[in-house]
């Protein structure tokens, strides 16, 4: 369905009041400076600045965001309990979202209004830019706000099916975009962002990306690694992913990160939700079709008749590294023992004891994949294995290398995507499933607006998922079973 764009303003408003305001507009608050102030306050600017990657990022990682959900729905993870949507969405056989502002469970409502919320502070913050608010580094403030508005905008066009599009100047078109044109706008303010890094030369407050001790040029590289991302990741299905632009992708990645971007904790202001109930013990586990691939003998379903499964066996050194073998359920059967599995997810035990260290948000291993794939789309196969057989398959899986062939090449990056950064970032192993028409039969390939937005607009009720939507742009017409 089309939304009209002008009753999204219902929307930014309700982001624009979140402090309290006088009323009488004919006396002046002398306790709130008023909105002119606000927006040209280069101090409080800096300040709002400094949050935008973390808003952006605690959203994401939040337990009030899709991401746990999308795991399940990907058969990476797996888990019976209904928190977070995770059961309602797993179910099989799949069937339609509940976007009721009745439903529960807060799968994309706050996660909706915090990727806007992004989007208007980045939006405030150019346009102070634009009108030289003399901030102490104007390069470095107009980078992060290109950034905050890709981040926002991009995100918005991987999980939801369509995009309100805005920036420094106000709203964009007179209805909201598709996820190909709201992606292909975040691309262009991804661009903004990464030219002025590369023509500046500045320093980033250690604070705005905790653990990490950045310039422009290793913002610069940061930001092309997200591009990589947004590109290969958006496609619903298998025919979008042929139109992908493979060259930019490339160049994305080719100009991407070295080493792992990580976030270090302090679990007050930063913390991963997400790693958490995926990994915690008594939450998520691991679903067999991850532990399938690892051991081919090993079922990739749990077999209707069996409470525990043996220990499976593979040349992969992760498989004991990275996961944990269990010989008892916690799940109830009456939900269905397709929950089950025998392994849970242990690579970040030691964040979910101590909650004070680093966890990867965008591994180096991420970028090279989406390196290795755009050379196999431009038929270069010898670059692309020989990045498959120095990455993380060989160093950490300590796996044979593999031919330089389109399908051994093309089954060792799935491969990679779920084995080794199955837990790294919200969303990633969905998006994966999705482009290569992985998903189960049934399931939503994106998230209707939010039903409380629906209700706030007003706009009529709609959802994905099931039968519900049109076949294969909304929802997958068939999958891995």
């Amino acid at each position: 369905m089309k939304l009209l764009l002008k009753p999204i303003a219902i929307i930014f408003l309700l982001l624009s009041i979140s402090c309290d305001i006088d009323t009488d507009l004919d006396v002046e608050n002398l306790e709130n400076p008023n909105d002119q102030i606000l927006t040209s306050d280069p101090v409080a600017l800096e300040a709002k600045a400094a949050t935008l990657f973390r808003n952006w990022y605690m959203a994401n990682s939040s337990y009030n965001a899709p991401g746990i959900a999308m795991n399940t729905m990907a058969d990476v993870s797996t888990c019976s309990w209904g928190n977070f949507g995770m059961r309602d969405l797993s179910s099989e056989p799949r069937v339609a979202f509940n976007n009721s502002v009745s439903y529960g469970n807060n799968v994309t409502n706050s996660y909706f209004n915090s990727l806007y919320s992004v989007l208007f502070d980045a939006n405030t913050i150019a346009a102070a830019v634009n009108a030289e608010t003399e901030f102490e580094n104007p390069e470095l403030i107009a980078t992060i706000a290109k950034f905050g508005q890709a981040l926002s905008i991009g995100y918005n066009a991987l999980n939801f099916d369509t995009v309100y599009l805005s920036d420094e100047n106000g709203a964009v078109g007179e209805e909201p975009a598709d996820h190909i044109t709201a992606m292909a706008f975040a691309i262009e303010k991804l661009d903004e962002a990464i030219a002025i890094a590369k023509n500046s030369s500045f320093d980033v407050p250690t604070e705005w990306f905790p653990g990490n001790s950045m310039n422009s040029a290793d913002l610069a590289a940061l930001m092309s690694s997200f591009g990589a991302r947004f590109l290969v990741m958006n496609a619903r299905n298998s025919s979008e992913k042929q139109s992908i632009d493979w060259t930019k992708v490339q160049s994305y990645a080719a100009n991407g990160i070295d080493t792992d971007f990580s976030i270090l904790h302090d679990d007050v202001n930063w913390y991963d939700l997400f790693k958490t109930y995926l990994v915690y013990p008594g939450w998520a586990r691991i679903d067999l079709y991850v532990i399938n691939l690892m051991d081919p003998s090993y079922p990739d379903y749990w077999p209707a008749s069996a409470t525990i499964l043996p220990e499976a066996t593979s040349d992969d050194a992760r498989l004991a590294s990275d996961f944990q073998y269990l010989n008892s359920q916690s799940f109830r059967p009456e939900r269905g023992t397709y929950h089950y599995s025998s392994y849970r997810y242990s690579r970040w035990d030691d964040y979910i004891s101590q909650w004070t260290i680093p966890t990867i948000e965008l591994a180096v291993s991420e970028n090279d994949l989406y390196l290795a794939e755009a050379y196999v789309n431009l038929n270069q196969l010898g670059s692309a294995a020989d990045i498959i057989n120095s990455g993380t398959r060989s160093t950490r899986g300590e796996l044979a290398n593999i031919p330089a062939t389109e399908t051994e090449i093309n089954a060792a990056i799935h491969y990679e995507r779920l084995v080794e950064l199955g837990l790294n970032s919200s969303g990633l192993v969905f998006y994966e499933m999705r482009k290569e028409d992985l998903l189960q039969e049934g399931t939503l390939l994106h998230f209707p607006i939010p039903g409380q937005a629906l209700q706030a607009i007003p706009a009529e009720y709609y959802t994905y998922g099931g039968t519900s939507g049109v076949a294969g742009e909304d929802y997958s017409t068939g999958g891995w079973r």
